[in-house]
């Protein structure tokens, strides 16, 4: 009986070890099989395994792809960020007294998730952990603000073309270097910022990416006004393309692009505008465009040339017959030259309105001005 307890006890020591593995002073980065100083990942692990936050396996190995369960990342989160972590009590799981640790400090919430703490961590939930490690003030802010706080502070990175990939899940290489970033902004360094990244989630946030690419800000979308006695227009995204980038957010719905004169432009900024066109009036045979109610005085018009083969989402211009009561979404399409924003930039003129055909004006940023008051 005794030999089958002892051996039950190892197996238990034996699988735990493999779970959470157990930190020796003398691990170091280049100890391990799977970790090469020319990984990605490598510096993070190094920096980590030295403060005895993170350690391999009892094979030699540190697993960089395998996932990091909930449980796993919480435990680096409270042990980087050097928590009170109380004696764990007779019965309850390893992870229980980290977890209180981190939910004491504000770092973790029963919202965030209250069970399954052996499953993977997505890159949502990290974000959420990220943010708050660094950040008292955003420890209620909402998940969209959460994920644009991580990938604009640089804690987070995009995926494969810059997309969030918020369901994803975490692996043990992405948490380290994760942790290792919270733990550099805590110190004071700026991070790198993944442009496409923060872009994604800025409009996911904002409906636009307007302080990811320009640094400016506008008023809250989406914006509804009235652009003609019997029509109205919600604006309710304006995304910003650099044309220039072919690594810029949302390029490849803009491979081609020619202004109003037909010339083709690779140069300038995009700027597309989502908006909801809505009559309030029937008017038989009554039909507009945007174009026919508003113009941007200091931007010049664009279009995308039809490609039948590959469409571009913002799609062709679309108008709204007045015929009956109808309601349609089109993309307008501007552009307007780096030296000419750079200008507006310098002065702080208004940029962002447009003129209607009676006269008045549509700002979508106090007094049209961007970057200031």
């Amino acid at each position: 009986m005794r030999k089958i307890s002892f051996s039950l006890i190892a197996a238990v020591l034996f699988l735990l070890g493999s779970q959470i593995s157990i930190t020796t002073s003398s691990a170091t980065a280049e100890g391990f099989k799977d970790v090469k100083s020319s990984d990605w990942f490598y510096s993070s692990v190094a920096s980590l395994v030295q403060r005895g936050i993170v350690n391999g396996f009892s094979d030699g190995t540190f697993k960089p792809k395998q996932t990091v369960t909930r449980a796993e990342l919480i435990k680096m989160a409270v042990t980087a960020l050097k928590l009170d972590v109380a004696e764990r009590k007779e019965g309850q799981s390893w992870y229980v007294p980290y977890v209180e640790a981190a939910k004491t400090a504000g770092v973790y919430t029963t919202k965030d998730f209250a069970a399954g703490w052996d499953k993977p961590i997505t890159r949502l939930e990290t974000a959420r952990i990220a943010v708050r490690a660094v950040d008292r003030s955003l420890r209620d802010a909402k998940d969209t603000e959460l994920m644009y706080e991580a990938t604009k502070r640089g804690l987070i990175t995009g995926v494969a073309n810059g997309e969030l990939g918020k369901d994803e899940s975490s692996t043990r290489a992405q948490a380290v270097v994760i942790i290792d970033r919270v733990l550099q902004a805590l110190a004071g360094q700026t991070l790198k910022m993944d442009k496409r990244a923060a872009s994604y989630a800025e409009v996911e946030l904002r409906g636009t990416n307007m302080e990811t690419m320009w640094g400016g800000k506008m008023n809250d979308l989406p914006q509804k006004h009235s652009l003609y006695t019997s029509i109205t227009g919600t604006f309710e995204q304006i995304l910003i393309i650099d044309l220039e980038d072919s690594e810029s957010p949302y390029r490849s719905w803009a491979t081609t692009v020619k202004k109003i004169n037909g010339v083709e432009t690779n140069k300038d900024y995009l700027v597309a505008f989502k908006i909801v066109l809505e009559n309030t009036k029937v008017t038989p045979k009554g039909f507009f465009y945007f174009n026919n109610l508003a113009s941007a005085p200091h931007f010049m018009d664009a279009y995308i040339p039809l490609n039948k083969e590959k469409p571009s989402p913002f799609g062709q211009k679309k108008y709204i017959l007045q015929d009956t009561l109808n309601k349609i979404t089109t993309w307008d399409l501007q552009v307007i030259s780096k030296d000419k924003l750079s200008d507006f930039k310098k002065s702080n003129m208004a940029l962002l309105y447009f003129t209607l055909t009676n006269g008045k004006d549509i700002d979508l940023a106090p007094k049209g001005k961007i970057f200031g008051k």
